[in-house]
C-alpha cells in the first residue's frame, strides 16, 4: 500500500506525490499530503472526481494522507488541476513534504491540553513558504500532539507535544528535548529542527540514519536531550468520543485503508470536513448528540467499520495481487478472511505479498509474508494462506 521503501545508502527518494506519480502493476498512483490528516468537503469532492479517473481505488495510508490508484499516464494535468482545484495542492514545491500528524480530534480528547488546528495550519503554511525545506526528503515526518497521546510523535523526526495549555515540548528522532515553545512559536521551532536536519542529511531520509542525529540537531538549537522514557501513544478506536465541549466525534476504520471514489463522495456529502489518521481511520469531529445515530448508520452503509470489537482492528495489508507486479499472494483475500475470525485486542497484524513488506506498520507484532517458497509467519513457513489462517487462529506467534 505504501510505494515508499526502507532507505538505502546512496539510492533517491522516491516517494510519489501529486506532481510525482508512482509507477504500480495497475497504473500510477498518487499520494494526497493532507497536513494534520484534515480535508473538506471541497477536496473530498476532488479526490472523487480524479478517482474516477483511475480504478476509483482510494486508499488511506499510514501517514494520515490520501492515495489513488489505477491513473492513466496520461491523466497527470487532470489530476494535478482536480486536486488543485480541491486546494490540496497548496505549494507544488512542497507538494512531497507536507507530511504533518495530528490529532483527529485535535485538543477535543479529554486528555488534551491545547488545541493544535490553527498550529498545524500555521506551520504548513510556514513550511510552505520555505523554499529551502522544499527538498527535505518525502519521507520526513512532523507531528503536532495536542496531549492526547494520539498523534504518534514518537515516528516522527519531528515532533511537538503539548505539555499545557501553553508550551510544546520538541522532540526529535522519537528522543525528548529541552526546547520548549509557545504554541505561537511552536510552527518556528518545527522548522528550524527541520532546517538543522537538512544541514547534516547528506542523503539521510530520517533523523534516526543520521549518526547521534537527535543530540546533533538538538545542541544545534541551543538545547539537549531529556533522558526519559517516551510516553505511550494509542490510537483513537471507532466509535463515539465525548469532546471537551459536550458534542461528541465519530470515528470509523476503513478495513485495510480502501475506499471506492463514491464512498469519498458519500462522505462529502455527510460532513463539512474529515480528519484521517495514522491507523487509517476517519474522524468527524463537533457532532450533535442527536445527530450521531443518523451519521453512525451512513458510514456504517459505506462500509466502515463505527464501534469497537472489530476484528479489522489493527489488521492491514499491503496493496496485493494487481496492484503490484512483486505480489505473489492475494493477501487481501486472506486478509478479508483472517478479519472474520480475529479477536478485537489481538496483536498488531500485517500481511505482506513479497519480502518488501510495504505498508507495514512500525508497530506491528505479527507479519504473515509471501515469500519464494510460499508463506511465512514470522519465522515460521507454513506455505499457504490456509495454513496461515490456521496457524493464527491456533496460537498466534
Amino acid at each position: 500500500m505504501d510505494a515508499c521503501r526502507t532507505p538505502v545508502a546512496g539510492r533517491a527518494d522516491r516517494c510519489p506525490g501529486v506532481l510525482d506519480p508512482h509507477e504500480a502493476a495497475d497504473g500510477r498512483l498518487v499520494r494526497v499530503r493532507v497536513p494534520g490528516g484534515r480535508i473538506d468537503a471541497a477536496g473530498l469532492r476532488a479526490v472523487a472526481d480524479v478517482a474516477a479517473l483511475g480504478n476509483g481505488i482510494v486508499e488511506l495510508t499510514s501517514r494520515a494522507s490520501l492515495q489513488i490508484r489505477g491513473l492513466a499516464a496520461d491523466a497527470g494535468q487532470a489530476v494535478v488541476v482536480g486536486l488543485r482545484s480541491g486546494g490540496l495542492l497548496a505549494s507544488p514545491e512542497h507538494d512531497r513534504v507536507r507530511n504533518v500528524l495530528a490529532s483527529p480530534v485535535a485538543g477535543r480528547h479529554p486528555r488534551s491540553h491545547t488545541a493544535t488546528d490553527e498550529v498545524v495550519v500555521a506551520f504548513d503554511e510556514a513550511l510552505c513558504s520555505d523554499a529551502g525545506l522544499a527538498s527535505l526528503p518525502g519521507r520526513f515526518l512532523f507531528a503536532f500532539d495536542d496531549g492526547s497521546a494520539i498523534a504518534d510523535w514518537r515516528r516522527a523526526d519531528v515532533g511537538l507535544v503539548a505539555l499545557g495549555s501553553a508550551t510544546f515540548e520538541l522532540w526529535i528522532g522519537g528522543r525528548p528535548t529541552t526546547l520548549l515553545a509557545s504554541p505561537h512559536d511552536a510552527p518556528r521551532l518545527a522548522l528550524a529542527a527541520a532546517g538543522a536536519f537538512l544541514q547534516r542529511a547528506g542523503g539521510a531520509w530520517h533523523v534516526a540514519d543520521l549518526d547521534d542525529g537527535a543530540r546533533r540537531i538538538a545542541c544545534a538549537l541551543g538545547g539537549e536531550l531529556r533522558d526519559r522514557l517516551p510516553q505511550a501513544t494509542r490510537d483513537l478506536p471507532a466509535g463515539v468520543l465525548e469532546q471537551l465541549d459536550g458534542r461528541v466525534a465519530v470515528t470509523a476504520l476503513a478495513p485495510l485503508g480502501r475506499l471506492s471514489g463514491a464512498d469519498v463522495l458519500a462522505l462529502a456529502a455527510l460532513a463539512g470536513e474529515v480528519r484521517l489518521s495514522a491507523a487509517r481511520t476517519l474522524t468527524i469531529v463537533d457532532v450533535a448528540r442527536d445527530d450521531v445515530h443518523a451519521l453512525t448508520a451512513a458510514l456504517t452503509a459505506l462500509g466502515l467499520v463505527t464501534a469497537p470489537g472489530s476484528g479489522w482492528q489493527g489488521l492491514s495489508a499491503c496493496a496485493g495481487l494487481g496492484a503490484c507486479s512483486g505480489a505473489r499472494v492475494d493477501v487481501r483475500a486472506a486478509a478479508t478472511a483472517r478479519a472474520r475470525v480475529r479477536e478485537s485486542d489481538a496483536p498488531p497484524e500485517h500481511w505482506s505479498a513479497c519480502e518488501r513488506g510495504c505498508g507495514r506498520p512500525r508497530d506491528v507484532a505479527i507479519e504473515i509474508c509471501a515469500t519464494g517458497g510460499g508463506l511465512a509467519v514470522g519465522d515460521l513457513h507454513v506455505g499457504d494462506v490456509p495454513a496461515a489462517l490456521a496457524l493464527l487462529a491456533d496460537s498466534p506467534p
